[in-house]
């Protein structure tokens, strides 16, 4: 925003330079033609001699206005983006004649476009500014401080023989938690963070682009890991970086292609060992990639955007699958679908589903819809009424991945949720590990106590359930019972034969 403004008054003082030119020549060339031409020729010329000056003058203080306007920003007080690149540029030259080491720090805040949206960019601002002084005063006397725009800072470091990487871990921490700390700006008090990506030189970067282009994806993997953290560049995180846009290129095209496919992994009654429902797995084998796991490419999914076409096209895929096992005489357990929060968050997501069951005349108690956890969290109450419609639709709701984010308890009594997953981590190491027993164990209880049914994901030996059963849990999937099957394979597993018979 800053950087605009900037490009605005810029031009401006072209303008006011041309237009001075324009007026000097009108003033200088008014001279009555009766008059001698002598004088004529004197007067303009005395005239174009003052107004040169005047004109030299005036141009010279713009330009100087200028350059100054291009190497400070003007709302923070920094240096500008093209002149923190430029100071780059020299301390890389400097680095290399006396065999130093640089360090380009980009930091970047978190949420601040959160509060830009709610208080108007005016507060973000003055924000920015309050940002910029309190980063000025934490780092060490001889750092560069810039502003990239937006929400987004560059810190450049050369080390010494007795700076190295603790000290950067130290001053990193340092500014995570300093920056972190409350801003009081208009009667408001504002929180933010921040997150930190760290590129050095000449280890990962040789050049400014490549430093800045490092530290950039350093601090993208820190906002992955969960924000208010840093992250230092590495050869490994550029070839994961590598891997993940070339699975976000491929996933859209298998998108196109339909080269995905649907797998269902039955859930089993822990009592009866009956079939009681079904979820719905998405499986992707790439031609150039090969097998990837939803573990590696939902998330690519997530941050992408391709979630939301995808999450569309799985809500298809399940319909078709259902009616065509009815055709054929197939009975059909309820299905589950995982729906991801920026599904459920768009506008279109309840009238998309009720397309869908009308174009295909499925019953809705067919459907169990299964949501994480920190869609309660993110947004309680925007999701609080979608949830109770699709109960009152007839469709089953759980909690997915349940003990991941304990703080959605309370919200377990007011919205209408039929039963919790528990994660597969804590039944992992539900028999070596006392307390994944003690949280599986008081998962279930309180589930109960809600009049919640509790379904445990990943059980792979009769051992975990022999405890799970013991604990009281409702329903177990897992490899002990069946690995996802195909939709073609449907009829010929024993669970499903058991379920049809």
């Amino acid at each position: 925003m800053a950087d605009s403004r900037d490009k605005v008054k810029i031009k401006n003082l072209h303008y006011i330079v041309f237009i001075t030119v324009f007026l000097s020549g009108i003033l200088v060339s008014v001279v009555p033609w009766k008059v001698s031409p002598i004088w004529v020729f004197g007067l303009l010329a005395l005239g174009s001699s003052l107004y040169a000056k005047k004109l030299l003058s005036a141009y010279s203080s713009a330009l100087a206005y200028a350059n100054k306007r291009i190497e400070i920003d003007e709302l923070t007080g920094l240096l500008s983006r093209y002149q923190i690149q430029q100071k780059l540029n020299e301390l890389l030259v400097f680095c290399q004649q006396k065999d130093k080491k640089l360090a380009a720090m980009i930091l970047d805040l978190d949420h601040f476009k959160t509060i830009n949206d709610a208080f108007g960019h005016e507060i973000g601002d003055k924000l920015l500014v309050q940002v910029s002084e309190r980063l000025t005063s934490i780092v060490p006397g001889n750092t560069v401080v810039g502003y990239l725009g937006g929400d987004t800072f560059l810190v450049l470091l050369v080390q010494g023989d007795d700076q190295e990487m603790p000290q950067l871990n130290l001053l990193s921490k340092d500014i995570i938690h300093k920056i972190s700390q409350s801003y009081f700006v208009e009667g408001l008090t504002l929180d933010i963070g921040c997150s930190i990506g760290v590129a050095l030189y000449p280890e990962f970067g040789l050049d400014a682009v490549t430093l800045i282009k490092n530290a950039d994806m350093a601090v993208y993997q820190a906002k992955n890991s969960g924000r208010a953290t840093y992250h230092f560049y590495d050869g490994e995180m550029g070839r994961r970086f590598a891997r993940n846009v070339r699975i976000e290129t491929r996933l859209r095209q298998g998108l196109q292609k339909e080269n995905l496919e649907l797998h269902f992994q039955p859930k089993v009654d822990l009592v009866t060992e009956s079939c009681v429902g079904m979820e719905a797995l998405l499986r992707w084998e790439d031609e150039e990639l090969g097998v990837v796991s939803p573990a590696e490419f939902i998330p690519i999914a997530e941050q992408s955007g391709i979630i939301l076409p995808l999450g569309d096209w799985v809500f298809e895929q399940a319909f078709r699958h259902i009616v065509e096992w009815q055709r054929q005489g197939v009975a059909v357990p309820p299905i589950a679908i995982n729906c991801s929060a920026a599904q459920l968050k768009r506008v279109d997501f309840l009238p998309k589903l009720l397309a869908l069951l009308d174009k295909y005349k499925v019953d809705p108690t067919l459907l169990e819809i299964e949501v994480t956890e920190s869609i309660l969290i993110e947004d309680p109450e925007g999701c609080a009424e979608l949830l109770r419609h699709l109960s009152r639709l007839g469709m089953a709701l759980a909690i997915d991945d349940f003990g991941t984010g304990y703080s959605s308890l309370s919200y377990l009594k007011n919205l209408p949720f039929d039963s919790v997953k528990i994660d597969q981590v804590f039944i992992r190491d539900i028999m070596n590990d006392e307390s994944n027993a003690a949280l599986t164990n008081g998962i279930i209880r309180l589930s109960h106590s809600l009049g919640l049914k509790v379904i445990a994901e990943g059980i792979t030996d009769v051992e975990q359930l022999a405890l799970l059963r013991e604990y009281g849990c409702d329903i177990g999937q897992g490899y002990l019972f069946s690995k996802a099957l195909g939709a073609k394979n449907m009829g010929s597993d024993p669970i499903m034969i058991a379920f049809n018979e």
